[in-house]
């Protein structure tokens, strides 16, 4: 499975920049779960043996979307933050959510901006087995929800929650609880 992961050519629709999105990676094992992040090599460089920070929330309304948050982090060179959204009415964020509940582990594939066509390093963040129930659940929830407003307007809601995670964050040397998930 690794070396599927390693295999990967960055996505022609997708910009030689600092961005994460989900991705699907199909295996001869099955279908993983991913993240897909491009950063300076440096910043891979400097994280590559941190341990993922992993934390989810989900929203039910006005629109059911969920916030999916990695983040690696070291003393010396502070917190990377890897955010991602999935619209938990669309089809593939559906079906990422319940990839991550039923595997338990996702993949980081780590891109370089310097060197973007090959994936230069892989992680693994692995989910406790509550993550993994409530993500079930949340994708299963969020199936019979009648969205009452766009999208975006959870996305919003969704990003102050990150900003109160990021700024609460500073300063630890330790995360407290690598494995949280979480319902607003």
């Amino acid at each position: 499975m690794l070396q599927a992961c390693l295999q990967q050519s960055w996505p022609q629709d997708k910009p030689i920049a600092q961005i994460v999105f989900p991705q699907i990676i199909p295996s001869s094992l099955g279908n993983l779960a991913a993240q897909w992040v491009m950063l300076p090599k440096q910043d891979i460089v400097h994280h590559l043996y941190s341990k993922p920070f992993k934390q989810f929330f989900f929203i039910e309304s006005p629109h059911p979307m969920l916030l999916w948050i990695t983040a690696l982090h070291n003393q010396e060179h502070g917190t990377q933050w890897l955010p991602c959204y999935l619209d938990l009415k669309e089809q593939k964020s559906i079906e990422m959510a319940q990839r991550l509940a039923k595997m338990s582990y996702y993949r980081l594939l780590l891109f370089c901006t310097e060197e973007p066509q090959r994936c230069a390093q892989v992680m693994t963040a692995t989910l406790s087995s509550s993550q993994c129930q409530r993500l079930q659940e949340w994708s299963d929830k969020s199936q019979t929800i009648q969205p009452k407003a766009r999208p975006v307007e959870s996305r919003q809601l969704l990003k102050v929650e990150f900003e109160k995670l990021k700024s609460e964050f500073p300063g630890q040397a330790e995360f407290k609880n690598p494995n949280l998930a979480e319902a607003i």
